[in-house]
């Protein structure tokens, strides 16, 4: 069951990569793309945590919630680093500063949604939810590389 998910799995992504990589880069195409992946990590979650309809109506809304707020930390962490190449001294310093408080508050989100999550599902499935979300971003990068390096909308190496 698991292998013919990830073959029809595998075979979307390559034709959403294909067609986003014919149409350019133009906004309409990344935020189409960028709704795409969403979908498809979605479908990759719910097929290794197993979720029942149940689950996942209860999971999806507080995951959905977690993700939004980790995609704002990271996307303040990136553009920090981006100006923070471009600073020396004091302005530098404050630069590391705002960067250890926005990973504090990563991992005070991580910290509060791990018991929020933990209603609605196992630990267990949320270790595989861990997983998962790396499996995902693994296998996308990967792809991405071979397309030309393109990075995924609003995703971060460092996660």
């Amino acid at each position: 069951m698991k292998t013919k998910f990830y073959t029809s799995f595998v075979l979307f992504f390559f034709l959403s990569i294909s067609v986003f990589a014919q149409r350019g880069h133009n906004g309409r195409g990344n935020e189409e793309m960028s709704e795409q992946l969403k979908a498809m990590r979605v479908a990759m979650i719910t097929q290794n945590l197993n979720l029942s309809s149940d689950e996942a109506a209860k999971f999806f809304p507080i995951y959905n919630e977690y993700s939004t707020k980790r995609e704002n930390i990271k996307k303040q962490l990136k553009q920090n680093r981006r100006e923070g190449r471009r600073l020396t001294g004091a302005k530098l310093e404050a630069s590391f500063k705002k960067t250890f408080e926005l990973r504090e508050q990563e991992l005070e989100l991580e910290k509060l949604y791990f018991e929020k999550f933990k209603t609605v599902v196992s630990v267990e499935k949320i270790m595989e939810l861990y997983r998962t979300e790396r499996q995902f971003r693994r296998m996308l990068l990967k792809e991405l590389s071979k397309r030309g390096g393109h990075h995924p909308p609003d995703e971060d190496e460092d996660n």
